[in-house]
This record gives structure tokens, sequence and C-alpha cells, in this order.
């Protein structure tokens, strides 16, 4: 049917399949329909036992080389992704920044049957170790505004999963995938690129120097080399002086904001990071006491940010413009926290550590459909207006009505097939019934 649900869903998805075979696609469709159906995506044969053997009559085997088959790019989908995102920004929002996410996640995996599982460190580790055996995931999120109730609102929504193979660091696995979402963002639209300490550094912290419209703001190591602005030229024989004196987080006088929970001290620096480029240094310590501090960067002047945070609904966003704009980056740099979001959401709701594929094509392959469902439950509300009144829940919220239209879909469409050959009114009682029981049955084991 021209409106039904499933036509919609095949209407959005359908650009991401493009590239792939006609056969290819439609189980890439199939197995989306079923991450969005499934509460639990256990595997491939928990799906096909449950959803995908009733809709179409596709073999097991047939899904599983759908996930390992070179027939279309998978690494392309972030490219549909970002398109449809930058898409639904309002047009009266096109010069807000966007900020673009990086950082890596581990996913635990027991045997070692599975391609590039490895002994990690991971200082997270709830295993009573701090080593675990799995997989190390590099990943890249999108930040962009849309208008709610008359404020700017920043959603969220992952581009894409890479495996850590070790043939390439994680900096470079980093890089590239920024690279590949700048692509598609252009040149006309200001970007940030927001990380942890770990990340600004060689490839990384070189992006800025490939793309005029990219900045970052990141959290740094509290020893990071910083310099005072180079004094005046004296007139004198010899080569000018690079650097000014060394600074200490102890230089920074830190003032007391009246919105949020940390003393503030802002000057401009120069740092080995990023050569003659001057940036801004960002030192905060507690407003309780105590001697700890933290150290960021922006590579951007602050009152440059092209951010109108007097509409933001975010509180600190629009409070510490207000107070003082060269608060602003600091401010910004809590998207950050959208990534980490992403991966409890996408380890507790969307079974990112679930998957039990071996081989690297398809472990890659089904995480990132994973990753596609979830950004389309983002932003189908605001892509399509069948779906719009879905725009104030998260994306699990409205997976799971979504869902529900779906089973009931496939129910309805099951049971008019079968009544194609009933020729009684016995029968068609009969028919009511094994449907119905079928369905209490599949909501029990569900």
């Amino acid at each position: 049917m021209k409106n039904s649900i499933l036509n919609r869903l095949n209407t959005y998805f359908c650009e991401y399949f493009s590239d792939a075979t006609k056969p290819t696609a439609r189980n890439l469709f199939l197995l989306v329909i079923t991450i969005l159906t499934l509460d639990t995506f256990r595997s491939v044969r928990f799906a096909h036992s449950h959803v995908l053997s009733k809709i179409a009559g596709t073999s097991l085997n047939a899904y599983y080389y759908t996930l390992r088959t070179d027939s279309c790019d998978h690494s392309r989908w972030s490219d549909t992704t970002v398109s449809k995102a930058v898409k639904v920004v309002p047009d009266s929002l096109e010069t807000q920044a966007l900020f673009l996410s990086i950082d890596d996640t581990m996913v635990e995996k027991f045997g070692k049957k599975f391609e590039l599982c490895s002994k990690l460190f991971d200082h997270a580790a709830h295993n009573g170790s701090n080593y675990l055996n799995g997989h190390c995931m590099v990943s890249i999120l999108l930040s962009f505004p849309v208008l709610k109730d008359g404020q700017i609102q920043y959603l969220s929504v992952p581009l894409g999963y890479r495996l850590w193979d070790k043939d390439k660091s994680k900096l470079e696995i980093a890089a590239e995938m920024v690279r590949q979402a700048m692509g598609v963002i252009g040149s006309s639209r200001q970007v940030f690129l927001l990380c942890d300490s770990w990340y600004p550094k060689a490839e990384v912290a070189g992006l800025i120097n490939e793309f005029g419209n990219l900045d970052i703001i990141c959290n740094a190591r509290v020893d990071t080399a910083m310099y005072e602005l180079p004094p005046a030229p004296a007139g004198k024989r010899g080569r000018p002086r690079k650097y000014g004196k060394r600074i200490h987080l102890e230089d920074f006088e830190l003032l007391t904001p009246q919105s949020g929970d940390w003393k503030i001290g802002v000057r401009p620096v120069l740092t080995r990071l990023w050569g003659e480029r001057v940036v801004y240094a960002f030192v905060t310590a507690s407003k309780k006491g105590g001697n700890s501090r933290r150290l960021f960067f922006c590579t951007k002047k602050p009152d440059e940010i092209t951010l109108d945070y007097s509409l933001c609904a975010d509180e600190h966003i629009r409070k510490y413009g207000e107070e003082d704009i060269n608060y602003l980056p600091l401010a910004c740099y809590q998207l950050r926290w959208n990534i980490e979001v992403s991966y409890y959401e996408g380890k507790t709701f969307w079974s990112l550590e679930e998957y039990r594929i071996r081989s690297r094509e398809g472990i890659e392959r089904l995480i990132n459909l994973l990753a596609v469902s979830y950004s389309a439950m983002t932003l189908l509300p605001y892509s399509d207006e069948t779906f719009s009144s879905y725009q104030s829940f998260s994306a699990q919220e409205t997976r799971f009505e979504i869902g529900q239209q779906i089973q009931a879909s496939i129910i309805f469409n099951s049971f008019v097939e079968s009544l194609e050959t009933v020729k009684k009114a016995r029968a068609l009682v009969k028919l009511l019934e094994r449907h119905i029981q079928s369905w209490i049955g599949k909501v029990q084991k569900l």
C-alpha cells in the first residue's frame, strides 16, 4: 500500500542501498525492519526465525551472505546520514555551527573466532581486570540544530563505526572519518570537531589545515606545553622568536562565572600541536575547591563562533554566552558528551554488543546497519511529516512506536494472504484463532 509503514520506511532507507543489487538492497532493508521490530537483535538467526521468515521466503544463508558480500559499500552510508541530517536543518539556521564528535569504544567478545579480536586495555572495564578480549571501534557523531518551540536545539546522530585493525592507528581512522563527513558537509558551514584529550594530535590536529571551515574544541593533557605569543621584533639581528615565555596552568587567572560549577581562565596561547597558529586555552577548576585543574583548547576565536546562543534551549550555552562570549567554547564542548550517550544507548537498546558474525566485513556492516537505524529514529520525524508527531520522542521511543506499527502490518499482510485461500466461514474462524494465538505467543517470547 502506498502509505503503509513499510512503504514509508522503504522510501527513507532506499537511498542508503542505491549502489547495491536488488536482492542485496532488499535483504539489507529487511534487516533494518527487523532491527526496528525486535527489542533485542540477538543474532541473524534469531531475527530470521522471529521476523524475517514471516516477511519473506528468503533463506537464512542469504542474509549472512548479504552482510559479508562486497556488492555494496557500507562505508558510504555515513554520507547519506550526513546529507539527510543537513537537509532537516531549517533555512533560518543554515549559519549555525555544526559539531562532529570522535571517540572510540570497546566491545567484549568471548572466544577467538571473531576476526580482529584482541586483548585490549580498558580503564573502565568492570570485569575485575583492566584488560578485556574484544573489538575496539572508532566512531563519529554529528550534532546539528533544529527549531523546537522557537528555540535552537542540537540533535545528535551516529554516522558510523569502524573496527580498529592495528594496520592504522585510531588517529588515522578518526581523521579519515572526519574527512569523509566534511566532504559531504562542504565548505560553506562552520564545523567544530569535539574530542577528548587522546585525539588532538598528529593526523586529527592537522585536519584544521586541510579544511578552512573546520576548527577543534578539545580537552587536553594538563602537561601540554603552552607559550605566550612571541614578542614584537626588537630590530636586532638574528631569527625572531617563534614562541614567547612558557605558561603553566597556575599562570591563568581564574574567574568565577555566575552560571556553571567551574572557575574559568582564558587566554590566547601557542602550542606545538598547532605550530604558529594562535589558539585559545581554557583552564577550569571546581568552585567547591580543590587543586585539580583541567585544560581545554579552541582553535577558533570565541567571538567568531556562529552560534546564536541567545536562542539556544541549552541553559549552559545560553548563560555562558550571555555572561562572557569567551566562555562559549566550553559550553559547546559539552555536546561531546552526546557520543558517550550514543554508546550507552547503542549497547543498552540497540544490541551493539550482541553481534555473532565472525568476519570483519560482516561485523562492520551489521553495526553500521544499527547506526543507520538509530539515526533514522532521530531524523525521520523531521524529514517525513507522517512521523512528525515523534519529534519530542527519544530514538528509543520512536523505535518502539514504529516497531508496533511494523508488527501490526506484518500480521495484517500475513492474514490477508491466508484469507485469500479461505472458502468457508468455519475456516475463517480457525484462521483468526490461529493468528491471534500466534501473536500472543510471539509477544510472550519477546
